[in-house]
């Protein structure tokens, strides 16, 4: 009878010590929390570029930026005398990268020109870091309008298996 009633209490006390060791065990821990851990994530490098219309540079032009991940990030410049556009580099802060449910990143560059269109740069990636090959690409951007559309495939350096598929107008050979 004695053993009955102290059944409860012995339950609970191993579950209690159990519980304890567990949260004082430093791997399970550290595993436990990394859901609440916050990572870098770089979503663009600084960019520079230059906008033609028939070699021709065009001024005062809008350049939207487009940047996804898990939400919309999305500014624009102006072309100046002679075409150039650039961005400052954009990260931010996020729990994504160590979440089951990590989204991909999207990189747009866009502008409308005489009622079009025109996207000068599209890249999407599931690495929440930097790519240095596309870093050096978007370092001198020049984008002819009168082209076609074209996707390159460039070599990725951090994950050479995997290399880098961008489409736009703006050439990268």
């Amino acid at each position: 009878m004695l053993l009955v009633r102290f059944r409860p209490i012995l339950l609970l006390t191993a579950r209690l010590s159990i519980l304890i060791s567990l949260t004082l065990s430093s791997q399970v821990n550290a595993n436990m929390f990394d859901w609440l851990k916050k990572y870098d994530v770089h979503l663009s490098p600084a960019i520079n570029g230059t906008i033609t219309y028939n070699g021709q540079p065009v001024t005062q032009l809008k350049v939207y930026r487009e940047l996804t991940y898990h939400r919309e990030f999305l500014d624009h410049t102006l072309t100046d005398g002679e075409g150039n556009f650039s961005f400052a580099a954009k990260s931010i802060r996020s729990r994504r990268p160590g979440s089951a449910f990590d989204t991909a990143k999207r990189q747009v560059l866009y502008v409308d020109h005489n009622n079009q269109r025109y996207l000068l740069w599209y890249y999407s990636t599931l690495n929440a870091g930097a790519a240095a090959t596309l870093t050096g690409k978007l370092q001198q951007l020049n984008c002819e309008l009168t082209q076609p559309e074209k996707t390159y495939e460039l070599p990725n350096q951090e994950f050479p298996e995997h290399p880098h598929g961008v489409t736009g107008v703006c050439s990268l050979d």
